[in-house]
């Protein structure tokens, strides 16, 4: 697995830029607007890498982009072994905006967002929108001998403050094993389009969390210590490495909710990750009209933080004031929404703006919402 690592690591530190940056642009998002979901940025948007000595390196661009980019949307990790998508892909260049070539044998390619979704809803395949949950993940990476290493959001560290040089007393074939762990994660991250950080390992975090806490795990405690973070998910990875064999085990805490998954590769436990997200959060076919009730609307912020944030959401295609109760402080709206109640409802939550108050109503698709930190009068 070492071996193979390394490869990967060769091979993917081109790409790190452009992953780094993307978490640069989500972070930033989140710091100046700390109340809404973590949007994936340029998610219809693509640079790629073709075969060297394609006959047309543009066509063979726009084909690969297309290819990622539906496996980005719909989930689907093969899309040209699908003979609907098969069809997208091979009329890929009608759905391109721009493209051009950002450098020697790499071009980038921009989709237009609205005409793909539409494609999408006609023949039944799920979209899962911008709006996606920000994952915090807890890794620790047990290379044998007694090393025992942490990804920070600086780097690599241990039991102690994080260190993004390396450590002191870890072997470099250590600190190089978690480079290239971290490597494959932000290139599955960025391949499906994730949001995700690393924990700072700062002294907050290593008074709470350990090693040994994430390595059982300590499920409870690795959620206290990621409060601070304002995470929709947690994902605590452990990955041990040995000459007897590979093993890597994940927990995914997501709502109320927490799984686990076992295998022999990093980045399949991303995969599987993301293919948990988009049957949640991905919507499939035609929109249908909902009507939203939100309590504790007492202000006009109130009331301008309920439209910005829902007029924000891919999930929903218009929305409209029906009528507002002085007296209970509700906001009433009817809105066009794709895909059914229950992905609205998570889609909803991941920007911490509304909470759901009570069960919807699939009788007559009716979603009840208190807006968080609404005004009291």
């Amino acid at each position: 697995m070492r071996s193979a690592r390394k490869d990967a690591l060769c091979r993917r530190r081109a790409a790190r830029g452009a992953v780094a940056a993307a978490a640069v642009a989500i972070l930033a998002a989140l710091a100046a607007a700390p109340a809404q979901a973590a949007v994936f940025p340029d998610l219809y948007s693509l640079t790629v890498t073709p075969e060297p000595g394609s006959p047309d390196m543009r066509a063979a661009a726009i084909d690969l982009a297309m290819r990622r980019l539906l496996t980005r949307v719909t989930g689907v990790r093969d899309p040209g072994a699908d003979p609907q998508l098969a069809g997208l892909i091979a009329d890929a260049s009608s759905y391109v905006s721009f493209d051009g070539m950002v450098d020697r044998g790499r071009f980038r390619v921009e989709f237009y967002s609205t005409q793909i979704e539409r494609a999408l809803e006609s023949l039944g395949k799920p979209v899962w929108g911008q709006e996606r949950p920000l994952t915090l993940l807890w890794i620790a990476i047990d290379a044998g001998g007694g090393e025992r290493v942490l990804l920070s959001d600086a780097g690599i560290g241990a039991d102690t403050i994080a260190d993004p040089a390396g450590l002191v007393g870890v072997s470099a074939e250590t600190v190089e094993l978690a480079q290239a762990v971290r490597s494959e994660i932000e290139a599955v991250a960025e391949e499906r389009g994730l949001p995700i950080r690393f924990p700072l390992l700062d002294l907050e975090d290593l008074m709470s969390v350990t090693s040994a806490d994430i390595w059982v795990p300590f499920v409870e405690q690795v959620e206290a210590a990621s409060a601070r973070y304002g995470a929709d998910s947690i994902l605590i990875g452990r990955i041990s490495t040995n000459p007897f064999g590979d093993s890597v085990r994940w927990t995914l805490v997501h709502g109320n909710e927490e799984s686990t998954y076992a295998g022999l590769d990093v980045a399949d436990g991303l995969h599987w990750m993301a293919d948990r997200y988009v049957q949640a959060y991905g919507f499939v076919g035609v929109a249908r009209t909902v009507r939203l009730v939100v309590r504790d609307v007492s202000t006009l912020d109130d009331y301008g933080r309920v439209l910005s944030y829902l007029e924000g959401l891919s999930a929903l295609q218009s929305i409209d004031v029906e009528g507002y109760d002085d007296d209970g402080r509700l906001l009433s709206l009817r809105a066009s929404a794709r895909g059914d109640l229950a992905v609205l409802e998570q889609t909803l939550g991941l920007g911490r703006v509304l909470r759901l108050d009570g069960p919807s109503s699939a009788a007559d698709n009716t979603l009840v919402l208190t807006l968080v930190g609404g005004a009291r009068r």
